[in-house]
């Protein structure tokens, strides 16, 4: 060397160690290697002007202070038999950025993330390779615009150039790019001869990767493929940085190669307020903001369709916004009006049609028929529901779509369609998928629903309904080990199943549409799913009233008047509930569902005050529950019958129906009916002066309804059992925190709601029941034989006052 290398390594030396700076931190500031700098310290590498501008960055000087640097190194040669010959000339500095893009907004904290590729917090990551970082995301999130936006902002922090390559991997253009195609390019880009370029792939990287040992140089691979594509590109310098996009995740970079990833999601709202604002001016923006926050959702927060919207706009100033989400209103024309008319390839149908293309035909089904639930949220079960196959399979289906970004994973086990993404499914689905089986998918669907609500129900309800009619073909039906799973199944599928309601009344599938909410019935009831609920019967007995089946519409209706009276609608409930009791009258109904019309109005009247209208009402209810063969709409009439005749004073009357009730068994545990059978029998006790039955009653009720969560009926029961405690002489026992205020006369919702069974078939023959002299000994056991334990009912002086009225 000569000994203008040695002075300027000298410099650099001089200058480093004078502000305390490591040779290890110097290269990690300037992405050179340590071995290199050293050598250039050293005077056994020359140094040149890249280099020059680097340290100064680094050390904080003006580059004059190194001095000159030594001439422009030639490239390094090949010296290893085979390896490829290295080109003579200078190594070129290319800068192949497309231009920025013209607007841009909301995507500050994907560009703060890549920002951090070039953090000296992380010093050995990329020390033995370049770093590599995956932006990924579905067609039209802005993949492409962020990756130029960042690489025009740090472009300053790789002085030995910028490449770029459109892999083509989903695009208009036909087949991906090749690798050895796209190295070519590069080759010749970094000054390369064309005659030294290598025929085969391998020798084309390892020259790629000869050209670039100890240079500073960002890569951008756009739009690939797959990881084989993207590998042959990769640069083995570890000053070098590669940003890929792409619409798969590109998991073989990550394992293999280190590469960090960025998943682009569709803005949010806010953030696309502002790439509108941005691109339509904020006076336009602001004059509605209303119009431009439903433009924002019709596009589906999705930064191509807002420009492409935009442009709509602003190509003619007469067109409100309100105008334009008017026109995106269809999903039948959405699509074809989210596009630029002059340039195909920004039509949100083409950006979309080059992921689906890249499909084999068993994911191309399953996106098309997936596409067409009714709401947006997927499991693998209800894949498998649609797709009439098994939930492996249509795991493996969902995680291929995913995958490629035609689904989002919402959560584990949860995969959700961006909404515009859906259009096009069902676009695709009605022009490739016959009628036939487009509604065998649907009915599918509809039949996963109803067997998972019916088979929640009768967890939630023990005895109050019998097995549904048997599942489609192809549909595996969830099961349930107990009601705590039935309850979070339901909670965590109520916006499909409403979604689910909506579409088959829409879709004229009265079945699904009345049969879906009546399964539900006991699940809106128990979890209090007031709106929900109401929501849900008036879809029903909309889509009941062009049903052939007569029990359709009084079941509905009898559906309507429950969720009224729990809604605390009682004038709506009862015109619902009458409406239901005159078509038994005219023979529209069977016995199951005049009993259940019956049941539930006189649960009103009572609630009102008037016990002999009850009474009257539930008078033939009780041969017809015993005619339809079904204990526990047996066991709730004669419960009903019970608490009419005790608001009545007929006290007799009543303790023999709620004896007669909980002497029967229904098929399964019912703590419901049965709490409220003994909570009024404690009161008829406790009327009559029999004040340790009283107490044995009230405190199996308090167990019952504990059990049953039923937070209503426990403080009616707690305040019963305080009065049968002060009137037995032990106040003392009464605890203050365990009294609850009851429910109000008018407040029903402590009480299930008796509802017809639809397709029921007959239940097992009635025994005949026990006496009441039978069943006393096991139920009323006085209050001495079980001491009331610390803790339990004490209910304080002042609510002596609040003696049950009879």
């Amino acid at each position: 060397m000569g000994a203008g290398a040695v002075r300027f390594g000298e410099r650099l030396r001089a200058l480093r160690q004078e502000r305390g700076l490591s040779l290890a931190e110097l290269a990690r500031a300037t992405s050179y290697s340590k071995s290199y700098l050293s050598r250039v310290e050293t005077g056994r590498r020359p140094g040149h002007e890249l280099l020059a501008a680097a340290c100064a960055r680094a050390l904080g000087v003006a580059p004059e202070l190194l001095g000159p640097p030594d001439a422009a190194p030639a490239a390094p040669s090949a010296t290893a038999p085979g390896s490829p010959a290295a080109p003579a000339a200078p190594v070129a500095v290319p800068v192949q950025l497309p231009p920025a893009p013209g607007v841009f907004a909301g995507r500050e904290e994907a560009l703060a993330e890549l920002d951090g590729a070039l953090a000296a917090a992380r010093p050995r990551w990329g020390e033995g390779g370049p770093r590599v970082w995956v932006v990924d995301g579905m067609g039209g999130v802005g993949k492409t615009a962020l990756v130029v936006r960042w690489a025009h902002r740090v472009r300053d922090r790789f002085p030995d150039g910028v490449l770029f390559s459109d892999l083509a991997g989903h695009g208009s253009s036909g087949a991906p790019r090749e690798p050895g195609e796209v190295l070519d390019g590069f080759l010749r880009a970094l000054g390369a001869d064309a005659g030294t370029i290598p025929p085969r792939v391998p020798e084309r990287s390892a020259l790629l990767r000869t050209l670039l040992a100890e240079r500073r140089v960002l890569l951008v691979l756009d739009n690939a493929a797959a990881p084989a594509q993207v590998r042959p590109l990769l640069p083995g310098a570890p000053g070098c940085l590669v940003l890929v996009t792409s619409r798969t995740r590109m998991a073989g970079l990550v394992v293999r190669d280190g590469a960090r990833r960025v998943t682009l999601a569709p803005l949010p709202p806010e953030r696309a307020v502002e790439l509108l604002r941005r691109t339509l001016g904020p006076e336009r923006v602001d004059a509605d903001p209303a119009a431009a926050r439903e433009l924002v959702l019709r596009c589906g927060r999705l930064p191509l369709a807002l420009l492409v919207a935009a442009e709509r706009a602003l190509s003619r100033p007469g067109l409100t916004l309100a105008r334009v989400n008017e026109e995106l209103r269809s999903d039948r024309t959405r699509l074809h009006v989210l596009a630029a008319a002059d340039d195909g390839d920004s039509a949100l149908r083409t950006v979309f049609s080059w992921s689906y293309r890249a499909l084999a035909p068993e994911p191309g089904r399953a996106f098309r028929l997936l596409a067409l639930h009714p709401g947006a949220g997927l499991t693998a079960e209800t894949a498998a529901a649609l797709l009439g196959t098994t939930a492996g399979n249509a795991h493996e289906l969902l995680d291929v779509l995913a995958d490629v970004h035609l689904l989002e994973l919402e959560a584990p086990e949860r995969y959700r369609f961006h909404s515009l993404l859906q259009v096009y499914g069902r676009e695709l689905a009605e022009g490739r998928d016959s009628p036939r089986d487009r509604a065998a998918a649907l009915d599918r669907l509809y039949d996963w629903y109803r067997q998972g609500a019916d088979a929640a129900g009768r967890l939630l309800e023990p005895g109050a309904r019998p097995a549904g009619a048997a599942p489609l073909p192809g549909v595996r039906p969830p099961v349930f080990g107990a009601a705590e799973e039935a309850v979070a199944w339901c909670e965590a599928h109520l916006a499909d199943l409403l979604s689910v309601i909506r579409h088959a009344a829409r879709a004229g599938r009265p079945p699904a549409a009345w049969q879906l909410p009546f399964a539900l019935w006991s699940f809106f009831h128990r979890r209090h799913h007031r709106a929900q609920w109401l929501n849900a019967a008036r879809i029903a007995v909309a889509a009941a009233a062009g049903s052939p089946d007569p029990r359709a519409l009084t079941a509905s209706l009898a559906l309507l008047g429950a969720a009224q009276l729990h809604a605390g609608r009682p004038v709506e409930a009862e015109i619902h509930l009458r409406r239901a009791l005159a078509r038994c009258a005219d023979g529209g109904a069977d016995p199951e569902s005049e009993c259940a019309a019956r049941n539930n109005l006189a649960e009103l009247v009572l609630g009102r005050g008037r016990a002999a209208e009850a009474l009257e009402l539930l008078a033939p209810a009780l041969p017809l529950a015993r005619t339809a063969g079904h204990r526990w709409v047996e066991r709730v009439t004669l419960t009903n019958l019970g608490d009419a005749s005790l608001r009545l004073g007929r006290l007799a009357d009543a303790e023999r129906f709620l004896l007669e009730g909980l002497s029967l068994r229904p098929a399964g545990p019912d703590p419901r009916t049965e709490g409220l059978a003994l909570l009024h029998l404690g009161t008829v006790y406790r009327a009559l002066g029999r004040l340790p039955q009283a107490v044995g009653c009230l405190r199996r009720a308090l167990e019952l309804h504990d059990a049953s969560g039923d937070r209503r009926a426990r403080g009616r029961v707690l305040e019963q059992l305080g009065h049968a405690l002060v009137a037995l002489g032990r106040p003392e026992e009464a605890v203050p925190g365990r009294h609850e205020a009851p429910a109000g006369p008018a407040d029903a919702g402590e009480r299930p709601p008796v509802l017809p069974l639809p397709g029921a078939g007959p239940a097992a023959p009635v025994a005949a029941a026990p006496t009441p002299a039978a069943l006393a000994p096991a139920v009323l056991a006085p209050a001495a034989a079980k001491p009331v334990a610390p803790g339990e009912a004490r209910v304080p002086e002042q609510s002596r006052r609040h003696w049950y009225r009879l």
